[in-house]
């Protein structure tokens, strides 16, 4: 008997060994690869949340889930608690105009996937660019898979970490209304992060003298709005990024002064 179209079907795939199955090793793989991840944003998220929920008045759970899921960014949730605690002092433009700068690392973080992401659905790569952290990009870059299941691989990581700073947010969120101890000073949390980000700048030798002038340049301007305008020392964070972006413009690399 001669082989017919549906006997050869059923042998490349037979009965209870769906195609899907093959995905769940590398999604096994993205859960294991993001477990790192875990451990500092849900201890991060922590903190977060009890500082909002105790320095914001009125702020609750459902507002810190909202806040998370669409924002993803830690540093900028930190800096926004300020400008929560005191709205009527930041206007709408300047508020943008700081979210774009504590944030416009993304951009750079996005061009090696332009021409990769493209060819996903939409409402996937919305996802993806919403999910672009720090973290993120340095383990989609360390994958070293492709088609399906890097797309299936970075989805999860994605997807994963964005669960675990939303938890970590809410549970701070909810412990901080409940903590029988006073949480002052856990504020600190935010400074110990770009103090975290400048010395793992530091180890790098190409990056040590970016890391230098930014840290030299907020510490000067704080320094100076603290000994001459007391009252503005915690809003210099647009003022330092702006110089700082101007220093590094200006600097010209060492291949091009030829």
């Amino acid at each position: 008997m001669e082989p017919t179209a549906d006997t050869i079907h059923v042998s490349a795939a037979p009965k209870g060994n769906p195609p899907g199955r093959r995905y769940w090793p590398t999604i096994r793989e993205a859960f294991i690869a993001s477990l790192p991840v875990l451990m500092g944003y849900v201890t991060m998220g922590i903190a977060m949340g009890v500082l909002v929920v105790t320095q914001v008045p009125g702020f609750h759970a459902g507002w810190t889930a909202l806040m998370s899921l669409f924002t993803v960014s830690g540093s900028m949730q930190f800096a926004a608690v300020e400008m929560l605690r005191n709205a009527a002092q930041y206007s709408l433009l300047g508020t943008a105009i700081l979210a774009v700068l504590i944030n416009i690392r993304y951009c750079v973080y996005g061009l090696p996937f332009v021409k990769v992401w493209k060819n996903y659905p939409w409402w996937l790569r919305s996802i993806l660019i919403l999910g672009l952290t720090d973290e993120n990009y340095a383990i989609i870059t360390s994958s070293r898979r492709h088609g399906k299941l890097q797309r299936c691989f970075v989805s999860c990581v994605v997807v994963f970490d964005i669960c675990y700073w939303v938890i970590g947010t809410v549970l701070g969120t909810l412990l901080g209304k409940h903590l029988p101890f006073s949480t002052e000073g856990i504020e600190f949390a935010m400074l110990a992060l770009f103090v975290v980000i400048l010395v793992d700048l530091c180890r790098q030798r190409e990056n040590r003298w970016p890391a230098i002038i930014g840290g030299a340049v907020t510490a000067a301007v704080i320094a100076t709005a603290m000994a001459f305008f007391p009252g503005t020392a915690n809003k210099t964070l647009l003022i330092a990024m702006g110089i700082i972006i101007g220093i590094l413009a200006c600097r010209v690399p060492r291949q091009q002064k030829a």
